[in-house]
């Protein structure tokens, strides 16, 4: 393949590309492109709908009510609600009940601790989520569809969050200049993506945890978002690449793909996407993560005050704000 057989890049219309590496799934073979003038890298063939349905939606979604078991449900409760507490410290004490709207919202956990803020709050998901995951409904607006394609009024949020989902939308300028309008006067923007120059990512490549393909349509380093960011009008006040959250736990199931276990079986089993004869196996993975466990902490926490984090989380405001 020639740069030509990629096509422009969709961000910044450079002309010269680099194939980087292949990802093999079930179904087909991708490979990850990185544009040499903003850096920013897609997967190509490019994954639009048709090839995502031929993947299984409810095995990515999880099966079941709810996505994990509950004892992670349970974590993921304190984790949403120290989140919720931190983000609204960034919001002006002068406004009474922010309005809140989370693309990409999966079930509504985030929302749910903001309303007991006394927020007013709104969810955006795919229309492939599983609705009847979502919480406490009579309390959040729940959208399912094309964000930009939504009948809602400008200047209106208070706090927008994007956390982890940039990388699966079609039209990533399209999708930061809609946000960007949703914005009020003195609102904030959250957007969290993988850090494809991080560590983990340069080092495991097609192993790596948050490669997460077909599902993630582009990839991003600090450059190529400082570029889309700029591209969009909207000023960076905030960077970082560490998360306690998802940084350690992606080390220890990078390290268990590259040993050469079922691409990211731990995390499934996480899921419920688990069989009986795979108990053993699983069994012994659980003690491989047991044992990397400190370790892998520390790596990630070096990792990530070097700039080199498995995410990168930012808080954007409008140049107008």
């Amino acid at each position: 393949m020639n740069d030509k057989d990629f096509g422009p890049c969709p961000l910044c219309n450079g002309s010269k590309m680099e194939l980087l590496f292949s990802s093999q799934t079930g179904f087909s073979e991708f490979h990850l492109v990185q544009c040499k003038t903003c850096e920013l890298t897609r997967t190509f063939p490019f994954p639009v709908d048709e090839i995502l349905r031929a993947h299984d939606i409810h095995f990515y979604y999880g099966r079941d009510v709810n996505k994990f078991n509950p004892r992670i449900q349970k974590l993921r409760n304190l984790i949403m609600r120290k989140r919720a507490k931190q983000y609204l410290s960034l919001i002006p004490d002068s406004i009474q009940s922010p309005k809140i709207l989370d693309v990409g919202c999966a079930e509504g956990r985030l929302l749910q601790s903001f309303c007991e803020y006394g927020c007013r709050c709104w969810g955006i998901e795919h229309p492939s989520y599983p609705a009847q995951r979502f919480l406490d409904s009579d309390h959040i607006v729940y959208l399912q569809g094309d964000l930009c394609a939504m009948n809602m009024p400008e200047g209106t949020f208070d706090l927008i969050i994007l956390w982890h989902a940039l990388e699966h939308m079609d039209n990533l300028q399209l999708t930061m200049s809609r946000l960007r309008a949703l914005l009020a006067p003195e609102g904030i923007l959250i957007v969290a993506v993988p850090n494809f120059s991080s560590v983990e990512a340069q080092r495991f490549k097609q192993f790596w945890f948050h490669l997460d393909i077909p599902w993630h349509k582009y990839h991003f380093n600090k450059k190529s978002m400082r570029y889309l960011i700029t591209k969009s009008h909207l000023r960076i006040i905030r960077m970082s690449t560490l998360c306690f959250e998802q940084g350690p736990f992606g080390l220890l199931q990078s390290t268990l793909n590259a040993m050469g276990w079922p691409k990211n079986e731990f995390y499934e089993a996480l899921k419920g996407n688990c069989t009986q004869r795979r108990a053993l196996h699983l069994a012994l993975q659980f003690f491989i993560v047991m044992f990397l466990l400190i370790p892998v902490f520390f790596v990630s926490l070096l990792a990530s005050i070097k700039g080199r984090g498995p995410v990168i989380k930012l808080i954007l405001r409008s140049f107008q704000g």
